[in-house]
């Protein structure tokens, strides 16, 4: 029996067993909800008003995946090369989302502290997604903390950040895999391990970095853009909230709907990336129009074409770019000069691991890119 199968089997047992939903409802005992950090921004029809775009994801309560992996553990070592070994409760927690059936219909009702407006996040999809801007009145400036309602008779605490940020100024737009956290994107077996069971690891220097960053850009909006599927959100929201404490924002991840093990595994190289991404950029200009990023990638999947497009399309709003080269992909000078085709040298930089350190020191507040 594949692994794709036994996630879908059980997910079936447990939504037949809820009723049907015929009409938009509250989020219940029965139901999970996760709300993803969020970024806010200023209402641009109303400058004393702050938006924010929500992204909730309502499900069945979650069971755990560990006797299921268990089970399987030898065809994992048979298809991936991948022994889970005792390392099966790690792996399971990283997997959890993926056995969950999103629930559609779904109101998700919260305050942010701070803000004026209590407000909800209407009618999740049939996916159990919602993603909307929505008005919170009058907000600080820092970051706040926001907390679903639920119910008299729901203990749970369901809690996330918004991370508000100014008309202007800076922003930073990163990616994750093997741009600050190691992946082996390129390596079938070594992203399987660093996906399911390894401990973190940051590419080395860019957690310093970011942190020179958040100084010299003065507080920019860090804001992670990623391919990985959203059910990843509660592992890699660990990582850089751990790792990248001084330049944590909000992240983005693909709304990958599956419970295949190679879609899983394989999100690095699938296609549709550049779609995804430029589609993402296209988000944070709509939110923060008036902003300058830095755009940083690496080599492995579409940063180099996704970037270059941004500039080409939007011009200064990506002031400049930035590329880390990583052995075994495609750097080569063909590659980059028609991902830049079209852009002034001088926007974007390609380093290499050695050249980390030395990226703190670049100006870009300034004006520069290398």
């Amino acid at each position: 029996m594949r692994f794709s199968s036994s996630l879908v089997i059980l997910g079936a047992s447990v939504a037949y067993a809820l009723p049907p939903l015929a009409r938009r409802s509250s989020v219940n005992l029965l139901d999970s909800v996760l709300v993803f950090d969020a970024p806010a921004f200023q209402d641009h029809q109303n400058p004393a008003n702050t938006l924010v775009q929500l992204q909730a994801y309502v499900s069945t309560r979650q069971f755990s995946v560990a006797p299921l992996l268990s089970g399987i553990s030898s065809l994992l070592n048979k298809t991936l090369g991948l022994d889970i070994g005792s390392d099966i409760a790690t792996a399971s927690s990283r997997l959890e989302l993926f056995a969950t059936v999103g629930l559609s219909g779904k109101d998700v009702s919260f305050n942010v502290g701070g803000c004026g407006n209590a407000a909800s996040l209407q009618s999740t999809a049939s996916g159990g997604m919602a993603i909307q801007n929505i008005s919170l009145g009058a907000c600080g400036a820092a970051e706040a903390n926001g907390t679903v309602d639920l119910t008299s008779l729901d203990s749970r605490d369901v809690t996330f950040r918004v991370f508000p940020s100014s008309a202007d100024g800076f922003g930073v737009i990163s990616d994750i895999d093997d741009t600050v956290k190691i992946s082996h994107s390129l390596d079938t077996l070594l992203l399987a391990k660093a996906t399911l069971i390894d401990t973190p690891v940051p590419v080395t220097g860019m957690p310093e970095v970011y942190a020179s960053l958040a100084q010299s850009l003065n507080s920019p909006q860090f804001i992670y853009v990623s391919a990985s599927p959203f059910q990843l959100y509660p592992f890699l929201r660990d990582f850089i909230d751990t790792t990248y404490s001084q330049s944590n924002g909000p992240i983005m991840l693909n709304n990958l709907t599956t419970t295949d093990l190679s879609s899983i595994i394989d999100f690095a190289r699938a296609d549709g990336v550049f779609e995804y991404k430029s589609a993402m950029i296209d988000r944070i200009q709509g939110m923060y129009p008036g902003k300058k990023f830095l755009a940083v990638g690496d080599s492995t999947q579409k940063d180099p074409e996704t970037y270059g497009e941004a500039i080409r399309k939007y011009g200064d709003f990506i002031a400049c770019a930035w590329i880390r080269l990583v052995d075994e992909a495609n750097n080569t000078d063909a590659r980059f000069a028609a991902a830049f085709e079209g852009v002034d040298p001088t926007k974007y930089k390609l380093y290499t691991d050695a050249e980390i350190p030395s990226l703190a020191n670049i100006d870009v507040a300034g004006g520069s890119c290398s």
